[in-house]
């Protein structure tokens, strides 16, 4: 179906950004926007005010059906659930933001295997390389993903954040550097506000948008 993830590379997508095996419903509640019947107004801040509504406005249409929003798992706060989400929805198209926590500890080693998945994606044919400042990651036609080292708690750990089209895009258009700029903002709200990373600063994470390599041969 056109714009819409095929299960393929849906399971890829979640291989590529989580490893945890235990997963939680959280409390998700959709909000509703009003607006007219043709012209869509997004909020200034979506994601329960987490994130600019502008980036949320370069990947939803004009017109359509009204804004709505998914928020779960405390997203955005500094006590949540595994996978903290928020789905973006209008106009017939849907969006998913999320990010995660990887940790080495005395128990459980996560971190290099979220990293390594991150990679081997990162390498598909037609992937394009993706950068902001240290973290690394991958993006393509409806797709971002980084993965920044983090170090929390007391552990070596790494954030990960991504955003994805759930469904609504053209199959024949790309959104490629707007996924990459809502994914970064992501990872900036996850390392600086909710983990609390040490070094995630400036130099670790600048302002502006991420870089976009060449996408690798098919």
């Amino acid at each position: 179906m056109p714009g819409t993830v095929a299960p393929k590379r849906r399971r890829n997508l979640w291989t590529a950004v989580a490893v945890a095996l235990v997963t939680s419903a959280g409390v998700a509640v959709w909000q509703l926007w009003p607006t007219d019947a043709s012209t869509i107004a997004i909020p200034d801040q979506v994601c329960g005010r987490t994130l600019p509504g502008k980036l949320a406005a370069d990947l939803l249409p004009d017109t359509g059906d009204q804004y709505q929003e998914r928020v779960g798992n405390g997203f955005g706060a500094p006590e949540n659930g595994p996978t903290p989400e928020c789905i973006l929805s209008a106009g017939g198209r849907r969006v998913m933001v999320e990010y995660n926590k990887f940790l080495d500890t005395d128990l459980h080693k996560t971190r290099r295997q979220a990293e390594e998945k991150v990679e081997r994606v990162a390498k598909n044919p037609g992937s394009v390389p993706l950068r902001l400042g240290d973290a690394r990651g991958y993006g393509a036609k409806y797709v971002a993903i980084l993965s920044l080292n983090c170090p929390m708690q007391g552990y070596q750990g790494t954030v990960t954040a991504s955003a994805f089209g759930m469904s609504g895009f053209p199959s024949d258009s790309s959104k490629a550097q707007a996924f990459a700029e809502l994914t970064a903002e992501t990872l900036r709200l996850a390392a600086r506000n909710v983990y609390k990373c040490t070094g995630s600063g400036t130099s670790a994470l600048p302002g502006g948008p991420p870089s976009l390599g060449r996408p690798r041969a098919e």
